[in-house]
């Protein structure tokens, strides 16, 4: 959490980026204010984006640890060291969705994760079955092309959303074909 805190006041402090990102009120104990946040929800009132983004991220931490029982500080240190990119990109909906519906599946362990999921999943583009999760290989031609559609590329649809608590780690893969949701194929 110090690491994301830390990026955060670096950001409010430096004003390097578009302006409309700063906080004109910005004071040194506003860092304060973000640093309790998780435990007081209190924050200086002041809407900035930085700040916005910070209380965005602790709170869907503790969205988190409603849903799957995981203090939502090892949930966001779990986050935090997978992080190597800008926190205003890496932390968003596409990559720390909510676990709330059909499209969420969650494993106690990877064991559990291995054996549920198997190795055939849909393709998203061209509906053919990948034994990849993340890229197609399923040989199946869209638009004169082989399809070669990725899990993590700019449109992300019909995709799930698995975590592994023993891990807490969640990635968006194709759905699996032991998983089909809602009759997705």
């Amino acid at each position: 959490m110090e690491k994301l805190l830390k990026d955060v006041i670096k950001g409010l402090e430096d004003k390097k980026d578009f302006s409309s990102r700063w906080c004109e009120y910005y004071k040194p104990e506003c860092r304060d204010y973000l640093a309790n946040y998780g435990d007081t929800k209190n924050y200086c009132g002041h809407r900035c984006e930085y700040c916005d983004k910070y209380r965005w991220v602790v709170d869907r931490a503790k969205d988190y640890e409603a849903s799957l029982g995981i203090p939502w500080k090892e949930v966001l240190a779990s986050w935090e060291e997978d992080r190597d990119y800008w926190f205003m990109n890496y932390y968003s909906e596409s990559n720390q969705p909510l676990i709330d519906g059909v499209e969420s599946f969650v494993f106690d362990t990877l064991e559990e994760f291995r054996a549920t999921v198997g190795h055939e999943f849909i393709c998203p583009c061209c509906k053919g079955i990948s034994t990849n999760p993340y890229e197609c290989n399923s040989g199946k031609k869209v638009g004169g092309k082989v399809c070669d559609w990725k899990s993590y590329g700019l449109f992300q649809h019909d995709l799930v959303f698995c975590y592994v608590k023993s891990l807490k780690k969640g990635e968006k893969m194709f759905i699996p074909v032991s998983l089909q949701v809602d009759g997705k194929e």
